[in-house]
């Protein structure tokens, strides 16, 4: 389990290679990536850049709650959890979250 909420961007495919580590009893990975929307236009439109803050410590504490019930529902090898702050442009990476297990139907 890893839970890291972090200012800079992160590369999926970098953090999936890191995740799984040289695990080689894991036959599935799934994974979700969470990008900024340019909203402009929709209603109640903010429009271009955003700005996520965050409470140090609680912000960890209840990603890792999301992460330990995912933990008990599922037999999973390993799980990542990343969360971004502070100005993030439309297009830039938010959120990824990513489970492997053994089996794919797990």
């Amino acid at each position: 389990m890893v839970v890291r909420v972090q200012r800079e961007d992160f590369d999926v495919g970098a953090e999936i290679v890191a995740m799984t580590a040289g695990d080689h009893g894991i036959g599935g990975i799934t994974s979700f990536v969470g990008l900024v929307r340019d909203i402009v236009g929709e209603a109640n439109a903010a429009g271009g850049a955003m700005t996520l803050e965050h409470y140090p410590g609680m912000t960890e504490k209840m990603l890792a709650n999301i992460d330990t019930e995912a933990q008990s529902r599922w037999p999973l090898s390993a799980s990542l959890i990343i969360h971004r702050y502070g100005r993030l442009e439309p297009g830039d990476n938010i959120v990824l979250v990513a489970a492997a297990s053994a089996h794919r139907g797990d």
